[in-house]
């Protein structure tokens, strides 16, 4: 166990000023080196969690967790309810929903050459306990859908982006195109229908928002000319972090015949694009903190220099070698401490203030979100501090060892 004496003079050595300014500068600057290296990780970490977090809870919240397709080649599944029901009690799926995917032109009178869509027909209360677009309404809501718009149109949901695109707002009239045909009695014609504005998304996400429209399962059918038959069924699971294992369990339920998926699984390649940049971001940060360990080698050096009387003279009195080693060590560690502590303190005020207040916005067309989330884990913070107290005290133990060295008689033979 650590004696008394030990701490008192590692902690007396940082905080006299007398006759060793120098000494005392070089020690704050060592203490603002680890504490600029600690701030500089945990606001790099949080930004890399936050943006990995804030993109993945909003596909998964546009998106069902677990997704079932028809059979490759077919127009849908004619037998869905039945899926669902098969679906529906397997472990873990709290929801299902029936759906009808299409891609399509949109046009409208402000912009005749259109933009490409995903429309997507959904039941509209099956949809809300599946995903959560239901919330993400800023004008209308899902449960419009099923109402008729202006002059008896079929009503659609666009993303705000898709909107604006068009130059569009609800009320206004738009016009689908997709790629299914009907004959009419002079020639072939791509089957189209004309629907009115009667919501508008905002999902957060701006890849869904310049893209995607909703519509009613009746809808969609009537466009696109078929009859009772869903393109995929939705699953939602009752926790993020079981979305694999419901996949899994809902996959050996409906069998090969139908290929089954998972958001996480679709996106693969872009989380671990993040965790790898995430991963670099520590690494290449950390860098500082080892730069600040090299300034906590050259205190402790200049310090065992400067105290060689005081060492030879504990020494003397009886001190061992192991005590004199743990006194620097002592000092080391105290450095480090200090410096840890204070880069906690600015590194979380730091990332909170950015956090709450969305102070780095980014232009969503690029990056996907709007502003730059930045969320620290526990398990980060914990991370970043261990990293620089070890770091810290590994710095301490070459010049540790030479103190404990020092022969006494050598050490007070001039003084």
């Amino acid at each position: 166990m650590m004696q008394r004496y030990e701490l008192f003079l590692a902690a007396r050595y940082l905080t006299t000023r007398r006759k060793q300014t120098f000494i005392t500068i070089i020690t704050s600057i060592s203490v603002l080196g680890v504490a600029v290296g600690v701030a500089a990780l945990i606001i790099g970490l949080s930004l890399a969690t936050g943006i990995h977090q804030d993109i993945r809870e909003r596909i998964l919240g546009a998106n069902a967790h677990v997704t079932v397709f028809a059979q490759p080649g077919s127009e849908g599944m004619a037998d869905y309810a039945a899926l669902q029901e098969k679906i529906g009690q397997v472990p873990g799926v709290t929801a299902t929903a029936p759906v009808l995917f299409e891609k399509g032109l949109m046009t409208s009178e402000l912009n005749p050459g259109g933009t490409a869509v995903f429309l997507k027909g959904v039941d509209p209360t099956a949809e809300a306990r599946v995903t959560e677009v239901a919330s993400r309404f800023t004008s209308g809501s899902l449960s419009g859908l099923d109402t008729a718009g202006p002059e008896g149109l079929d009503a659609i949901a666009l993303g705000k982006d898709l909107a604006r695109t068009l130059g569009v707002g609800v009320g206004d009239r738009v016009r689908v195109v997709v790629g299914q045909v009907r004959l009419t009695p002079w020639d072939v014609r791509p089957r189209s229908r004309v629907f009115a504005v009667t919501g508008l998304i905002d999902s957060g996400f701006y890849d869904y928002d310049a893209t995607w429209a909703y519509c009613s399962l009746a809808s969609a059918r009537r466009l696109f000319g078929v009859e009772d038959l869903a393109t995929v069924i939705e699953v939602k699971a009752a926790t993020a972090d079981r979305i694999d294992e419901v996949r899994r369990a809902v996959a050996a339920v409906v069998g090969d015949a139908h290929p089954v998926t998972d958001m996480v699984e679709m996106n693969r390649t872009f989380f671990s694009a993040l965790r790898t940049e995430k991963l670099l971001a520590f690494l290449v940060i950390g860098l500082i903190v080892v730069v600040a360990a090299l300034n906590i080698v050259s205190t402790l050096i200049l310090m065992v220099m400067e105290k060689v009387r005081d060492i030879g003279t504990l020494m003397s009195m009886g001190a061992t070698s192991g005590s004199i080693m743990l006194l620097f060590i002592v000092q080391g560690v105290l450095i480090g401490l200090t410096g840890t502590v204070v880069g906690c303190a600015i590194g979380l005020g730091t990332a909170w203030v950015l956090d709450t207040y969305r102070l780095v916005p980014l232009p969503a067309d690029v990056y996907f979100i709007p502003y730059v989330p930045f969320q620290v884990r526990p398990i980060d913070f914990a991370l970043v501090a261990g990293t620089a107290l070890v770091v810290s005290f590994l710095a301490t133990i070459y010049p540790a060892w030479k103190a404990s060295r020092l022969d006494p008689v050598e050490a007070l033979r001039y003084e």
